[in-house]
């Protein structure tokens, strides 16, 4: 039988080695395996709360059965609010309303036309005194603003349209041709409710 003839320093590098891979070895598989800390760690996180519902109050006003302040539930929709008022009243136009807009708490929704004009009477111009509600308008009024035309009056109504309600006049500064000089010539004769 063939003896090998190992060197005292191969010994040495041999032994080097194993003692290195032995080392490794326990590293990781003392580092694989969760530690105590860890453990009670997972073992104090408090258990979730029950789910609390929030509840919104929601003012809903103008030609509906029964106009009040009404509690709904998060993640309600104008729909719902008007339904909870019992629905608009018979003749009532509500396609101007984005319907499945999600409410916000403490808002007002404000079914039919605020004021009856006759087929005689004109509505009073937009002024100072007598601001446009951004949210209610028309591509008609909207574009008797000055310096406001029917491209710029679509973009607005375009814009309430995907964002589902304006909830200040400086939003109109996010519009494509409304900054600068324009949107200060106007924003006095807006308004938000």
């Amino acid at each position: 039988m063939n003896e090998l003839n190992i060197t005292p320093d191969q010994k040495r590098a041999l032994s080097i080695i194993f003692a290195v891979i032995i080392g490794l070895g326990s590293f990781y598989y003392f580092n694989s395996r969760p530690t105590e800390q860890v453990s009670q760690a997972l073992i104090e996180i408090p258990a979730p709360a029950e789910t609390i519902t929030t509840q919104l109050i929601i003012n809903v006003a103008g030609k509906v059965t029964n106009p009040g302040v009404y509690q709904l539930p998060q993640g309600s929709r104008v729909i719902d609010a008007i339904k909870a008022a019992g629905n608009q009243l018979r003749g009532v136009d509500i396609s101007d309303i984005n319907l499945a807009r999600v409410l916000v708490d403490g808002e007002q929704i404000l079914v039919g036309p605020t004021k009856n004009y006759s087929s005689k009477s004109k509505p009073r111009k937009v002024t100072i005194d007598n601001p446009l509600d951004i949210n209610r308008a028309t591509i008609a009024q909207l574009d008797t603003l000055p310096g406001i035309g029917p491209v710029t009056a679509q973009r607005i109504i375009d814009y309430r349209v995907k964002v589902g309600r304006i909830n200040s006049v400086d939003e109109l500064k996010k519009i494509s041709g409304l900054g600068g000089s324009k949107f200060e010539e106007i924003m006095g004769l807006l308004r938000v409710f």
